[in-house]
């Protein structure tokens, strides 16, 4: 793209755009909020990773997960108020995993053997009470937790097999860890129907509702029994939508994944698959991650499912995705997934000095990335003496699947006394301070953060 442009000083001067070549990597990125994670389990009187012995310092993370499922056992209390020194531990604990860069999935339980209902305690108001002496900790450590998983209730704290099953009581466990837990962070129910029962709703959130901060807008889904069985285990139930005559019931499938696909737009989705069946076969499994909006995976559970997308072709269009395995293709894609499809730079079209640059971006993964990221175009010189930044007001938490994003932004020439200029661009969690990764295939970002998208040639122009 060529172009003459007139600068302020009268100096006829043309323009170049040389982009770089780009196409999409076949690869997982390493991004935040999304991807596959291990679990960790604590005892919360015991400073020791559970059962392996290792000191809480001393876990190492996996490097290559940004999430991280940290389960805390509260059974020796199930009976009394936590412990100062159970509370020093957990906070321990938080602490070692912020200080990896992890995101944190924490499910705290009473129960690890199928006993929920023996296990929890028999008083309500303990665990009210546990919510809240964590409170401090849960608020203190909101940039780390992403988050809360079920409502300490329940089997293995899947909120299943468990005394506080009831309205009344979900209710008043959900409000108490909501008012307890930092105002960014997420809580994960069980089944969609805790989630209509809790809300007294049929109607998932809408565009106007999420990412308010009011109660609903932070509860979101997990599903320990992905593609399981018809019902997932029990996630599911008999009762179609239509037939639906209280809040609780539990749809049939297809009706509840039509239910997860509205819901999960705003808030995040994910579990264990488990069950090796043919609801988990290649061409369903990626039908129903998809619909479900599915941003987290446990990569080690359940082996025989894995194994099988492993020993399969993705079977996904696209030559980059032909020979690669299904299994790595759905880690790739849990979560957002962004790549860039165009970047031109043109006049912009008002007589003025300045360029326009326009970008198409879109979202290839089976998911929204449910956060605001910082999002800017960036002019510098190749030696970086000289950088400009001009941020795009855009909100990422809304480039939903599947969707083109175009970005425009104008560029100042004035102050361009240089003949070349790199252009380059930058998607960045600022409250992370962590740098988004793209799916693209040109060179990694630089120590500033940003990709190099091409070089804007200015020369000044011999006119006749």
């Amino acid at each position: 793209m060529k172009g003459f442009l007139m600068l302020r000083k009268g100096v006829d001067r043309k323009f170049k755009w040389m982009p770089l070549p780009r196409t999409e990597k076949a690869e997982a990125l390493v991004n935040p909020y999304c991807g596959m994670y291990r679990i960790y389990r604590f005892l919360a009187d015991s400073d020791q990773l559970q059962p392996d012995g290792i000191e809480i310092e001393k876990v190492l993370p996996d490097a290559k997960q940004q999430l991280c499922l940290v389960e805390i056992n509260l059974l020796p209390f199930n009976e009394e108020p936590l412990s100062d020194r159970a509370l020093s531990i957990i906070k321990r604990i938080f602490e070692h995993f912020s200080k990896h860069k992890k995101q944190m999935i924490v499910r705290f339980v009473y129960d690890l053997e199928g006993k929920g209902v023996l296990n929890e305690p028999k008083d309500i108001a303990v665990i009210l009470n546990h919510m809240s002496q964590l409170s401090t900790l849960l608020t203190s450590f909101t940039a780390s937790i992403y988050i809360l998983q079920g409502l300490f209730i329940g089997s293995w704290g899947e909120m299943h097999s468990s005394r506080y099953l009831s309205e009344r009581n979900m209710t008043r466990l959900a409000r108490q860890l909501y008012e307890c837990s930092g105002e960014k962070t997420y809580i994960a129910l069980r089944c969609p129907s805790f989630w209509r029962l809790i809300f007294q709703t049929y109607q998932p959130l809408d565009s106007d509702t999420a990412f308010t901060g009011i109660q609903k807008a932070r509860f979101s889904l997990y599903n320990d029994g992905i593609m399981a069985s018809e019902a997932d285990f029990g996630t599911y139930g008999s009762i179609s939508a239509l037939d639906s005559k209280t809040y609780g019931d539990k749809w049939v499938r297809d009706d509840e994944l039509e239910f997860q696909n509205k819901l999960n737009k705003y808030v995040p989705n994910g579990g264990e698959v488990i069950n090796e069946c043919h609801y988990n076969d290649v061409v369903p499994a990626m039908e129903t991650l998809k619909k479900m909006r599915v941003s987290y995976l446990h990569s080690e559970y359940d082996e025989k499912v894995l194994d099988k997308w492993k020993n399969s072709l993705s079977g996904a269009d696209g030559a980059i995705w032909k020979k690669k395995s299904a299994y790595e293709y759905i880690e790739a894609h849990i979560g957002y997934r962004f790549t860039l499809e165009d970047v031109t730079v043109s006049l912009a079209g008002d007589k003025s000095h300045d360029l326009k640059v326009t970008i198409k971006i879109r979202n290839l993964g089976f998911a929204p990335c449910y956060h605001k990221f910082d999002v800017k175009i960036i002019v510098r010189t190749a030696s970086y003496a000289k950088v400009y930044e001009y941020p795009i007001d855009t909100d990422t938490s809304r480039w939903m699947p599947n969707e083109k994003v175009e970005l425009t932004s104008i560029l100042s020439t004035e102050e361009l006394d240089q003949n070349n200029y790199v252009l380059g661009f930058s998607v960045y969690d600022s409250r992370l301070e962590q740098v988004i990764r793209l799916a693209d295939t040109f060179s990694i970002p630089d120590y500033t953060g940003v990709y190099r998208l091409g070089i804007i040639g200015l020369e000044k122009a011999n006119r006749v």
